[in-house]
């Protein structure tokens, strides 16, 4: 018998792959929208709210499209003190250009000395009770006792003149568990006109899994704003400071829960656009709904770049 040629070979196996060709229609399920919660509440300040609906998958983001909720029942009791405020809802309206755009938020009633005076204390633990459209939602966090940064400090970065980095040493306490979410504020001495206000880098959280009870340095990347698109030749200098320039550091201590919740919006948020990522499940700590109430015990450190 003849052997089969490789040009015979190839075709057989062409025609068996475009044989088997199937159309495959996936139906995408909508799914009923959920609530999206975003809390806060720090050290020495008051707590807020904001309630939205979440999105399909295939809708246009913009300010347009965002749905807040409206007539919710809002509150939060500190359970190591038993206090507890309702929350009021404020509507803000807000012109972004030549728009006016409507937003709503949580707060306490200005008018109310007793709303006033509830703010966040370190080692307290805080449940935001929500009810919304005849559903019942709950979280509970905790505003750590934040171990702070034993010192803060510039240095210049090699082969860019005139750029500082952010640098800072960190003693970790020999207790397991402590987490961390970073913010910076950036005021430059030359002004472009970008509102100057407390930014996250791509890797906002950190905890000490590996690095615990020990004396580290850290090198800290300063936050920028995720909305602009950023240039291919801003890259190399994104997290640094320029010469004039001061930044103040926004060290916050944060629980576990809301730790991982923030781990999980990075990777998430890293894995956009790559088709080969595995999916990513944002696990939240408010039951029922998307989002996080969080407790923060912010520290905070300034320092001017000097060097020339």
């Amino acid at each position: 018998m003849k052997s089969l040629t490789p040009l015979f070979i190839a075709f057989i196996f062409s025609f068996m792959l475009t044989s088997c060709e199937k159309e495959v229609d996936i139906k995408l399920k909508s799914g009923e929208p959920t609530l999206v919660v975003e809390g806060v509440i720090e050290t020495d300040q008051l707590p807020y709210v904001t309630l939205t609906r979440s999105m399909g998958f295939f809708d246009k983001i913009d300010l347009n499209t965002v749905d807040f909720v409206n007539n919710a029942q809002v509150i939060v009791q500190d359970l190591t003190n038993q206090q507890q405020i309702t929350l009021r809802e404020y509507v803000v309206d807000t012109t972004v250009g030549s728009q006016v755009f409507s937003f709503s938020l949580y707060g306490p009633d200005l008018n109310d000395p007793n709303a006033m005076a509830f703010k966040g204390q370190a080692d307290h633990l805080y449940r935001l009770s929500i009810l919304s459209d005849g559903k019942s939602y709950e979280g509970v966090t905790k505003i750590p006792n934040t171990a702070p940064l034993d010192s803060v400090w510039v240095e210049a970065v090699p082969g860019l003149p005139g750029y500082a980095a952010l640098k800072a040493y960190y003693n970790d306490p020999d207790t397991v568990g402590n987490s961390v979410r970073i913010e910076t504020l950036r005021k430059r001495k030359e002004k472009d006109g970008l509102p100057e206000v407390f930014e996250t880098s791509f890797n906002p959280v950190y905890d000490d899994a590996i690095i615990n009870g020990t004396r580290i340095p850290l090198s800290i990347d300063l936050g920028y704003n995720k909305s602009q698109e950023i240039k291919q030749e801003d890259f190399r200098t994104l997290g640094y400071l320029k010469t004039g320039d001061t930044v103040t550091l926004k060290w916050s201590g944060i629980d576990r829960q809301v730790f991982k919740f923030w781990e999980l919006m990075t990777i998430a948020a890293g894995s956009v656009g790559n088709p080969f990522a595995s999916p990513t499940k944002v696990i939240g700590n408010v039951k029922g709904a998307l989002g996080v109430w969080g407790g923060y015990g912010p520290l905070y450190y300034t320092v001017i770049d000097t060097l020339q």
